[in-house]
């Protein structure tokens, strides 16, 4: 079975998104005292997730 087009370009794209979510979580871990540090590191793995559960694929691959 052939691979589907731009399954490489989608995977590099989804490894982006993991490890902007797993540097957001690293840079929170040091600063559990501050609410502000990680309502922010929160906000940022939000917002990153909210744009992979929209599906916009195409978008991703422009």
């Amino acid at each position: 079975m052939p691979q589907a087009p731009n399954t490489e370009a989608l995977d590099e794209h989804l490894k982006d998104i993991i490890q902007a979510v797993h540097s957001a979580v690293n840079w929170a871990m040091p600063h559990l005292d501050d609410p502000k540090i990680v309502d922010k590191a929160l906000q940022d793995c939000k917002e990153i997730l909210d744009v992979v559960m929209e599906g916009n694929v195409s978008e991703w691959l422009e």
